[in-house]
This record gives C-alpha cells, sequence and structure tokens, in this order.
C-alpha cells in the first residue's frame, strides 16, 4: 500500500499548490440553488455563508425563488432571491434580517432562525421536512468530537450502539439490532466492508453483513446519518436503519479551504506515542471545484485480561484426590461439579496504520450538477497475543497420574470456584498475526433539470474491499508447576497464582506449533436513477429504479499441531533457541511470563511461517462464495401542505442469490414494500411524526455457508435451502418532539418491528426431504420457521442553562425483543430469549460547555448487557453475551487565535472493564480492560 499512500500525496501536494493559485476572495460563494420554497432557500444560503437570520414566517409563506447559480456575496444572493418579493433586508455582523418594506415607521415581528451548527443552539424553528425518525452529524460536529475513527464518532446518536475492539470502536448496532440488520450506504450505494476480532471469544474471522466502521476515519465525512425508519425512496435492506455516510464535497466548504489538524496520544497499557494527521484542500471557480482529503494514524493498543475456555462437568479419574473430603471427592470422581477450564492470564496487543483519502471533482452549472469521488482506505498492522494457562486434559491443570488436587471450594451452582493443584500442567501460547484491510470506492452522481418541473439524479458507483491475514501463527510451550485457581473473590477475574518461576528458561519445553493464512472480498457495483416530477407547490411525485450486484468470497487455509520434538523424540527446551526469541518483559498486571517471537522460533524450526503451502504437512482449505443480484422499483407521492408533509410509496425488491454450496440452485425471491410516513406541525414549537414502512433484510451470509461448523453431531449433516427467504419486517414509528420554552428541546419516540420469517437452524421438514438422500444421517438446515417481535422507546433531552454557555443534553433508550433460539447440531428449538445485541438500556449524557472560543464536553455511555449468541449448543454453554458496561469521554477546545484551534481528547477514563460471560447463568467467560486514552493537537484552518 506504501505506493498508494505515496500517490495520493503527490495528489495532495499538487492540488495545494494549484488551488493556492486559483484561490477567490472569501466573501464570494459558488451558490447554485433550484427554483424552490423561499424559507428553505434562506436557509441554504444562510448555511452556505455561515451565518443566522431572521424573519417573521408569514413573510415568506408561500412564496418561491428563481433559479440561483454562479458566485455571489451574500448581499447580491439576498438581492437577487428577493427582488421579485415585497421583502428588505438588513446585514448584521452575525447574517441578515428580513422584513416588509414598510409604508409606516412600524417595528414588525421577527422570529430568529439560527442556522449555523453549534453545540448549545437550540433551533426555534420547527422543522417539518424529515419524513422519517432520522439522527445526523454533520462535518463541524464530526470534528468537535472526541473520536478516532467514524464508529466512536457517532456512538452517542439516541439508539445508536457500537462494539469495540483494542479499546476502539467498530460494528454498530442501530436500536439494538444485529450489525447484519443495519445498512450501510456511501455516498448513496450499499457497501460492505469487514475485518474481525483478535479474540476468539468474539468470533475471529467474522463475517457478517455490516460495515465495520473502524476502517475509515472520521475526518472525511461531510455528515452521517442514521434513518430509524423507512420509507420507499430509501434503499432496502437494513430492517434496523440505515446509516448514510457522505464525503466532504468542495461545494460543502468555502470557495478556497485548507485545513490541517495533526495529533499525537498516549494510551495507559502502550509505551509508544499514537500518531495522527489530517488536512483537506479545497477551491471552486466558475463551474469547477476540487477537493483532495487525506487523513493518517498510526497507533498501538492492547488488551489484557483474565479468561476461560467455558465451563463443563468434567471427570478426574486418573488425579489424586487423597487430600480431599469423601464429598468432594465422589464429585470430582462422577464429574458432578462444573470445572472452569483454559483459566488464562491474556495479552493482545496490536500496531496499526490508518489512512483514508478522498478525491472529489464537481461540476455545477445552471441546471447540472456532477460529482465524481474517489476514495481510498486502509487499516494494516500485526497483531500478538500472549497467553499463560493450565492446557492438561480437557483443558484443565490437570496431568493424568501425576497431578494432586488438595483443596477445593464450590458455589450454590456447583461451580468449581476455588481449587489447588499440585504437579499440574501450564503452557504458554504465543501468537503472531499480519492484517490488511483495503477499501476503494468510486462514485459518480449526476443531477440534471430537465424542465422547470422535472430533475433526474443517476449514480453509478464500485467498491472493492479485502481483508486478508496473511499469517496468523502460534507457538506452544509447556511445563510444570502448582497452580491455584480462584474466583471467590472476583467471579470475572480469577486470581491464579503460580509455584514456579514463570520467566525462568528451565521450566519450559516446546509443544507444538499452528499455521493459517485467511483472505475474504467483496465486490459492489450499483446503478440507481431518481426522477422528482414536481406537479405544484404541494405535490411532488418520486420514482426511480436501481440495480446492484455484490459478491463475497472467502478462502481459509491452516496446517496444525505441527510437533517440534527433536530427532531423538524429546522436546526441545526453550533454552535450546537463540535467546533473541525470547522476551521476559510481559506487561499483564497480574502475572509475568516469558513469551515468544513466533515468526523467528517457527523458521528456527525450518518452517516458512510467512508462505504456509512451503510446508509439509496436511492443510486443510476451506471456501465460500456467494453473489448476490438486486433489482428494486420505486414510487412515491410527497405531499407538503401548510401544516403537515406526508409521503406515501411502495419499493418492489427482488434478489437472485446463488452460494458456491449449492451453485445450480440459486435463492430467488420478490418484496413489495409499502411506506407511509407523516409529520403535522401541532403548532410552532411541537410537531409529531407516525409512520409505516415494511422493509426487509437479506438472509446472512453464514446462512448462506456452512463451513466450519463444529455443532453437529457424526450422524448430523447440513444441506442447502434453496428456498430460503429475507427477514421480513412490518415497522411503526411514532414520535413526538419540540420545544419547551426557549432553552429545552425534548423528543420521545416509540416504535414497533414484527420480524416474520426468522431465519433459525431447523430440521429439514418431511415434504423436503424427499428432494436429499435417503440416508439415516439427521438432515439440517436454515429455513424462516420463527417469528420475532421488537418494540421500544427512545427519549431525548437537550437544556441550556440561560444566560450562560452551560448545557447538558441525555439519550436513553429502552428496548425489548424476544426471538426462540434453535439448537444447531439437532435442528430442535431451545427457549425464547431477547434478541441478539439487543440491550434493554442504553443511556448517553453530557455536560458542555460551548463559547465562541471555547469548547467543553464530558460525555457517558451507557450499554445495558446483551446477547451475543445462543442456541449454539457446545457442550460448554448455551449463550454468551456482554455485561453492562459505562464509558466516560471528554473533549476541550480553544480558538486561540483566528483560524487556530488548540484541542484535548480523552477516552475511556474509568478504563472500563469488558465483560464477556459465558452461559445463561453469567460464568465467566472473557474480561480485558484497554486503558485510557488521550490525545493533544492542533487544527489550522485558511478559508
Amino acid at each position: 500500500m506504501d505506493y498508494k499512500i505515496k500517490g495520493f500525496c503527490k495528489i495532495y501536494f499538487f492540488l495545494l499548490w494549484a488551488l493556492i493559485s486559483y484561490s477567490t476572495d472569501a466573501n464570494t460563494k459558488s451558490i447554485y440553488i433550484p427554483t424552490g420554497k423561499l424559507d428553505q432557500v434562506l436557509q441554504e444560503i444562510a448555511i452556505k455563508y455561515g451565518v443566522s437570520f431572521s424573519y417573521a414566517p408569514a413573510l415568506v409563506k408561500g412564496k418561491s425563488n428563481v433559479l440561483l447559480n454562479g458566485r455571489y456575496t451574500l448581499e447580491e444572493s439576498l438581492k437577487l432571491i428577493l427582488s421579485e418579493h415585497n421583502i428588505a433586508y438588513e446585514l448584521k455582523s452575525s447574517g441578515f434580517i428580513l422584513y416588509k418594506k414598510p409604508s409606516k415607521s412600524v417595528q414588525p415581528f421577527i422570529e430568529e432562525i439560527t442556522v449555523t451548527s453549534s453545540f448549545n443552539q437550540i433551533s426555534k424553528e420547527l422543522t417539518l421536512a424529515p419524513k422519517n425518525i432520522t439522527e445526523n452529524l454533520s462535518f463541524k460536529e464530526i470534528m468537535r468530537s472526541p473520536s478516532t475513527n467514524l464508529a466512536e464518532a457517532i456512538q452517542q446518536m439516541s439508539g445508536v450502539t457500537i462494539t469495540r475492539e483494542l479499546g476502539e470502536g467498530k460494528k454498530t448496532s442501530i436500536r439494538g439490532g444485529t450489525p447484519d440488520f443495519s445498512l450501510t450506504t456511501l455516498n448513496g450505494m450499499p457497501v460492505l466492508a469487514n475485518n474481525d476480532s483478535p479474540m476468539d471469544s468474539r468470533i475471529q474471522k467474522e463475517k457478517d453483513r455490516s460495515f465495520d466502521l473502524n476502517i475509515l476515519p472520521a475526518e472525511l465525512f461531510r455528515s452521517v446519518s442514521v434513518q430509524k425508519a423507512y420509507s420507499a425512496p430509501s434503499l432496502p435492506g437494513g430492517i434496523s436503519g440505515t446509516i448514510e455516510l457522505d464525503l466532504i464535497n468542495p461545494s460543502d466548504l468555502d470557495d478556497f479551504y485548507f485545513s490541517i489538524a495533526p495529533q499525537i496520544g498516549f494510551n495507559d497499557y502502550s509505551t509508544e506515542l499514537a500518531k495522527n494527521i489530517s488536512s483537506i484542500i479545497s477551491n471552486s471557480w466558475e463551474n469547477w471545484g476540487v477537493l483532495a482529503s487525506i487523513t493518517y494514524s498510526d497507533r498501538s493498543s492492547e488488551e489484557q485480561g483474565a479468561n476461560t475456555f467455558r465451563w463443563r462437568n468434567i471427570a478426574f479419574k486418573d488425579v489424586d484426590l487423597s487430600a480431599l473430603s469423601q464429598h468432594d471427592s465422589d464429585n470430582l470422581l462422577n464429574g458432578d461439579y462444573i470445572i472452569p477450564r483454559g483459566n488464562r492470564y491474556s495479552v493482545w496487543q496490536a500496531n496499526h496504520e490508518r489512512l483514508g483519502a478522498n478525491l472529489s471533482l464537481e461540476y455545477i452549472n445552471e441546471d447540472t450538477h456532477i460529482d465524481l469521488d474517489i476514495l481510498t482506505g486502509y487499516l494494516k498492522g500485526n497483531r500478538y497475543e500472549f497467553h499463560v494457562y493450565p492446557r492438561g486434559e480437557n483443558s484443565t491443570p490437570v496431568i493424568n497420574n501425576l497431578s494432586v488436587i488438595t483443596d477445593v471450594e464450590v458455589n450454590e451452582y456447583n461451580e468449581l470456584v476455588y481449587a489447588n493443584y499440585e504437579q499440574a500442567n501450564v503452557s504458554t501460547e504465543n501468537r503472531a498475526q499480519s492484517i490488511e484491510t483495503t477499501y476503494e470506492q468510486s462514485t459518480l452522481s449526476i443531477s440534471k433539470i430537465l424542465t422547470n418541473k422535472l430533475k433526474m439524479n443517476a449514480l453509478l458507483g464500485v467498491e472493492l474491499s479485502k481483508y486478508n491475514i496473511p499469517y496468523s501463527n502460534k507457538v506452544y510451550t509447556r511445563g510444570v508447576s502448582d497452580v491455584a485457581i480462584d474466583y471467590r473473590s472476583n467471579p470475572y477475574y480469577a486470581d491464579i497464582q503460580y509455584s514456579e518461576n514463570l520467566e525462568s528458561l528451565d521450566m519450559w519445553v516446546f509443544d507444538h506449533g499452528d499455521l493459517e493464512s485467511y483472505s475474504s472480498s467483496n465486490k459492489y457495483f450499483f446503478a440507481q436513477v431518481d426522477f422528482n416530477f414536481l406537479v405544484n407547490n404541494s405535490y411532488e411525485i418520486q420514482f426511480g429504479a436501481d440495480w446492484a450486484a455484490h459478491k463475497s468470497k472467502v478462502a481459509n487455509e491452516k496446517l496444525n499441531d505441527i510437533a517440534f520434538d527433536g530427532e531423538s523424540g524429546s522436546p526441545f527446551n526453550l533454552n535450546e533457541v537463540p535467546s533473541a526469541f525470547i522476551n521476559t518483559q510481559n506487561p499483564h498486571k497480574k502475572l509475568k511470563w516469558l513469551k515468544l517471537h513466533t515468526n523467528d522460533t517457527l523458521q528456527f524450526f525450518g518452517l516458512d511461517p510467512y508462505r504456509i503451502d512451503q510446508n509439509i504437512g496436511q492443510t486443510s482449505y476451506e471456501n465460500e462464495a456467494v453473489t448476490e443480484y438486486s433489482q428494486g422499483l420505486y414510487s412515491s407521492l410527497n405531499i407538503s401542505l401548510e401544516n403537515w408533509k406526508t409521503d406515501v410509496g411502495f419499493r418492489y425488491q427482488s434478489d437472485q442469490i446463488t452460494s458456491i454450496k449449492a451453485p445450480d440452485t440459486p435463492i430467488t425471491y420478490g418484496v413489495f414494500l409499502p411506506s407511509v410516513n407523516m409529520a403535522y406541525a401541532i403548532n410552532d414549537d411541537w410537531q409529531i411524526y407516525v409512520g409505516y414502512s415494511k422493509n426487509y433484510s437479506k438472509p446472512t451470509l453464514e446462512s448462506l455457508d456452512f463451513y466450519g461448523n463444529a455443532h453437529l453431531t457424526e450422524h448430523s449433516k447440513y444441506v442447502f435451502n434453496p428456498d430460503l427467504k429475507p427477514y421480513i419486517s412490518n415497522n411503526t414509528d411514532i414520535s413526538f418532539n419540540g420545544q419547551i420554552g426557549a432553552n429545552k428541546t425534548l423528543g420521545i419516540s416509540l416504535f414497533y418491528k414484527d420480524i416474520k420469517d426468522y431465519i433459525v437452524t431447523t430440521l429439514i421438514s418431511d415434504d423436503n426431504r424427499q428432494d436429499y438422500s435417503s440416508s439415516s444421517e439427521t438432515l439440517i438446515w436454515h429455513d424462516n420457521a420463527e417469528r420475532a417481535y421488537q418494540w421500544g422507546s427512545e427519549v431525548s433531552f437537550k437544556y441550556l442553562l440561560q444566560n450562560t454557555y452551560w448545557g447538558f443534553s441525555i439519550n436513553g433508550s429502552y428496548n425489548e425483543g424476544k426471538v426462540t433460539y434453535y439448537n444447531p447440531a439437532t435442528g430442535l428449538p431451545l427457549f425464547k430469549k431477547q434478541l441478539p445485541y439487543l440491550s434493554d438500556v442504553t443511556a448517553s449524557g453530557t455536560i458542555f460547555y460551548d463559547s465562541p472560543k471555547t469548547l467543553f464536553k464530558l460525555s457517558s455511555l451507557y450499554r445495558g448487557s446483551y446477547i451475543e449468541r445462543a442456541g449454539e449448543i457446545l457442550i460448554d454453554e448455551d449463550e454468551t453475551g456482554f455485561l453492562p458496561t459505562t464509558y466516560f469521554n471528554a473533549f476541550f477546545s480553544y480558538s486561540f487565535i483566528d483560524n487556530w484551534e488548540i484541542n484535548f481528547s480523552a477516552f475511556n477514563l474509568t478504563n472500563e472493564e469488558v465483560r464477556q460471560y459465558s452461559n445463561s447463568n453469567y460464568r465467566a467467560y472473557n474480561t480485558t480492560t484497554s486503558g485510557r486514552s488521550v490525545y493533544l493537537g492542533f487544527r489550522y484552518i485558511y478559508k
């Protein structure tokens, strides 16, 4: 990827030189505003010039403007659009005031409408324009939020929650839905790109339909919009909602705009400073505009903690139990006690480089707007894992016919919460991974006014994303030590004590090694055309069509259990390898042990750690591929009257999905998606919104491929279901929002989702079994056999202290949703529980101080417990999920001179523990912390 960095840097600095040469008067802006309602036009002008304005609403009611296109000052723009109306204006330092040209000296009543974006402002205007329940984040708000990536930037939106990896936001859930139920669009086209978790408990190499937002930096985007309700003109596919991402364009900024923002950062668990720099250069002249933005970051991160391999009933047959009571001895012999396995202390380390760059070219004339965006992003780095844990029989400390258990204690659930083992097994695991995520997208959008009533919009786009793990290698060592494992004082973070010095070379011998490589890719091709026909000022008809092609591929290669025995069959001792391969400095806060340089060690034993196919051994291969074609047609009638707006529409969507597992039997279906959305202004301060819609989400990629499924018995078999259909959701949305006085706003939303055709793993019915072999195997497939529901409420409140710059905001939500889970090994129903990823309560709160020069924000984010997956009936668990978390972040910025700003961000101020549980009785599984992070930087803006 180095050539891409150099290439974008060359383009960026060339544009910096060229655009400075063409910079123009900052008071003159490129304006393109088609014919429309005068109040909306005035808002667009105010936003363009970054000012506020005031007027009496009756003054502009029912009025429209002529087309405005060209380069104008604010005063010139006002003259042109107001010339045919009996409206005068007065320019102020903060903006302008409109009033009727008086015949007498009468001071008109004026209602002020603030358009400029500021954290502590509350607009006095009731906006009926949004037909959906929507959360928005502007370019300015993104820049003024503590964020290391896009996921972190949007986490305070009401109803939006994120998951984290290595202390950084990654996946996004809308209204508590699984990431598979969220659709992400970038510049108007659907996109999909994944990376993975370094942790087995969080599912490495997970493949879903979500877009991992940690791939791209936040600074590339002009806006993020989260659509929680659906309407027919929008792209379907996300029954939880849609995240709409839009890149910065030249017309979003001043004619000449340049910014640069370097940062350095520090984390509790890292000895290296994080580095980040972002810059934007943009200019517009006549009909053309060009923009280049680039962001680069380099950071090291770490998670550390304690984890188990889950808990299991295990019978200790060949262990000395003579020191125990008869009761405890009998229970251990019979396997009545539930034993924690693989009690590990662990460290996950990573260093990541992230690059994001965007090149935007715009052309605007009287009736045409063309925008070409070329985006590239990559996230690459190295990850390392170091674990120390018992790895004897069944991943317990026991070495048969050698170990002695001298003391035990169980809780009321028969779980072994304390045990002391003598002559027990102890092992280390050392892992090295290389990861590379690349994302490339090009979009061409064209907006054309065909007549004074008809407008066309067209979009062409292509996306290519790849996620590769060129190597993921492990080396294991083992030794013998006494060990005590104690969960009594902290049930989620065991106190583990070893009698031997784990930093001694003499106690360790090599055990074996594992090699692995993995790659996945997504290709998206997209085309869309829309038409808007303005019947009159009250009625508008929209109609259009779209087409998409998507191909997803996965390849996985493994070579496991490579023995490291010497020629005589005896194991190698750690002191027989070069000392440079061994590091005695391990950062875990509880314990020190030796860690190895994994790839150097593998090379010492004659293996090629970077090319798995160059090694001798039994290599396993797994491949997947899914190809999808989608077509959509829609029509919508938009009605806009004095106090209410509504749209009534429908969409027909058809898909054809082919899996490599069944290339001759593609899945085909068509769905009809109606929608009705209405907003009504109760008075000048309050409005109510009501909506009904039908939306769908495609079958998960995992339900289309069955590679690597470890749950089947030797007498069961998965088969492909050619009649699989999508998830269908019927949605009802109600919201009530408005203003309490001059300094308080309140919003309340209610929603209900009836999710039909929910996909679960079931036994094949007798009617369908005849299409398959008549063997005695139990045949299992994925089928639309269940129905789920979800309902919830969201509340948002903002309060500004009068006559001060202080205020606070609160967002909260409550969700409930249930579905029946099935056993994937038997295809039989198990239990009905909360939907995956659904937290019953989420909340965020922010205290802020926002003056013209200073911004301070202290925010907290709470997410309740949630199930990550259930019904996977390994021997050890019936579900796994996460316990509640509360994060505290802070942001401070100060503009000390014109165009210069210093800023400070702090994340995870309390070093929150992330606790993952195992089984429905909340046994310890994986508990980690990732440290506090602080960033210090400045921003220079010239415009």
